[in-house]
């Protein structure tokens, strides 16, 4: 496995050594997908920075159930019964 703060020169090395001798235009089109792939930064659904960041500010630092019984609460409140259907509330 190459670390992901390889240089060009060592990622070049990597790969020849595992699929033998390329074309240098070959070498350099997999670099760039190699920059790309380890430029991608994945976050999950609703538990990332930019999903917290939409968020009011009394919720961005509530954790998930936090959320849901805040939201029941509030519905309860409302006058409402919230019942569990399926994978969510109603």
């Amino acid at each position: 496995m190459i670390p992901r703060d390889a240089t060009k020169d060592e990622y070049c090395a990597f790969i020849v050594g595992k699929r033998g001798p390329l074309p240098d235009d070959e070498l350099d089109d997999l670099w760039e997908w190699h920059c790309k792939v380890n430029g991608v930064v994945m976050t999950l659904g609703s538990t990332g920075p930019l999903h917290r960041a939409r968020l009011p500010l009394d919720e961005q630092h509530m954790s998930l159930k936090e959320r849901e019984n805040k939201i029941i609460s509030e519905a309860k409140a409302a006058g409402h019964e919230p019942q569990y259907v399926g994978r969510r509330w109603v």
